[in-house]
Formats: structure tokens, sequence, C-alpha cells
């Protein structure tokens, strides 16, 4: 059984629609994964180009769960 660090942003692959990069927000604060989802898109709304650079640097960097 692995341990982690429950205090570190992660993708949560299990719950992925994309890369996991949300569903893992939505699991380290305890919030519904629509609810980060909804959010990740009306940012891609207001801002496109700095909303897909973060997604691919969170996807790219963060860890796996």
């Amino acid at each position: 059984m692995a341990a982690y660090d429950t205090d570190r942003w992660y993708c949560a692959r299990a719950y992925r629609k994309v890369a996991g990069v949300c569903a893992g927000f939505a699991g380290y604060y305890q919030q519904p994964r629509w609810l980060i989802r909804l959010l990740a898109v009306i940012l891609l709304l207001m801002f496109p180009l700095a909303t897909i650079v973060a997604y691919l640097v969170a996807a790219a960097v963060l860890p796996d769960r």
C-alpha cells in the first residue's frame, strides 16, 4: 500500500476526463469534480492561452494517483 502526501496537488487519473488535473484539484480541496471542471471552463473562456498552458504544465508536473 502506497502512502501519499495529503497536502500536495496531484492528478487523479481514475476520475479523469482529459488528464485528471481538475479531479486532482477537486480531491485536494474536497470539492465536487463538476464544480472544479466548471471553473476550469469559465477560466478557459476568459483566459484561453493561460488556462491551456497552466493545464498542460500541471498535467506534466503533478504526480499521479
